[in-house]
């Protein structure tokens, strides 16, 4: 029932999309739309356990540069699913979809540098990916930057420079503007 419940639900969406867009004024053979619409469609493929049919989807979106299929094979990777488990796979389509300026894998592709998470620790990198994921309102982006910052990067608060402390107060403050509960914790600390 449940199964049933969701494909129709994916059938519907994949109807009523268009229609929206239709009656809104946009046009319906927009590529973005068509693709959410896609997006979608895989999703519910995925969620119904048909992995093999979700990954061959969201590979044919992902070479079109859609970065939200892109970010669904790294998961799949990363856990296995309709492939077998290969980190190494998994954070190459991270990257991709990163280096396309996708927020979400800049961030999760920052992380992975900060803790050597499929990747050599580099936290150089981590700042750089950190910082594009942050100069798009990622609050978890500002608050992971501005905690690598207080820290000099990884060699403790003392060793972190004026600049450094003053751009970490200023990505904490971001954060913390954005909602992010631990930022304005971490900036109390900094004072």
């Amino acid at each position: 029932m449940k199964l049933c419940c969701i494909a129709m639900m994916g059938g519907v969406m994949a109807l009523a999309l268009p229609a929206v867009a239709a009656a809104q004024g946009f046009d319906t053979r927009d590529a973005a739309s068509i693709q959410a619409v896609e997006n979608l469609e895989a999703y519910a493929v995925y969620k119904m356990g048909q992995y093999d049919l979700a990954r061959e989807r969201w590979e044919a979106l992902a070479a079109k540069g859609n970065t939200t299929a892109m970010i669904n094979l790294s998961n799949m990777h990363a856990q296995g699913q309709g492939v077998p488990r290969d980190p190494a796979a998994a954070r190459n389509w991270t990257r991709k979809a990163a280096e396309l300026g996708d927020a979400r894998a800049q961030l999760e592709l920052g992380l992975a540098y900060e803790r050597g998470d499929g990747v050599e620790r580099n936290l150089d990198e981590a700042a750089l990916w950190l910082g594009r994921a942050a100069e798009k309102g990622n609050a978890e982006a500002q608050f992971s930057l501005g905690v690598l910052l207080a820290t000099g990067q990884g060699k403790g608060p003392e060793a972190a420079t004026p600049e450094q402390r003053r751009q970490a107060r200023s990505w904490l403050s971001k954060a913390a503007e954005s909602g992010h509960e631990e930022a304005a914790a971490m900036l109390s600390v900094l004072k």
